[in-house]
């Protein structure tokens, strides 16, 4: 199943692909930045669901939040964007 996130990046949206594996560990790709090339989010992140928050392969533990909570949100609900 794959998961479509969007999130804020210095203040622009950064869309992600994210696919979840079978040992809870997500891979999120970039689609797509809609802020400057000249600083962009990364390119692949790796998301693990801990205790109380997320860790991910990526340094700012803010972005790894955020993303986190977008898949939180995704898997929720449902991602509107995967048909069932």
């Amino acid at each position: 199943m794959e998961l479509k996130a969007s999130v804020r990046y210095l203040g622009e949206l950064a869309h992600y692909s994210v696919t979840p594996d079978d040992y809870g560990i997500y891979h999120a790709r970039l689609l797509k930045y809609e802020g400057p090339d000249a600083v962009t989010p990364p390119e692949s992140v790796i998301l693990v669901r801990s205790a109380r928050n997320w860790v991910g392969s990526y340094e700012e533990g803010y972005f790894v939040q955020e993303l986190g909570s977008a898949i939180d949100e995704r898997v929720r609900e449902g991602d509107p964007t995967n048909p069932k």
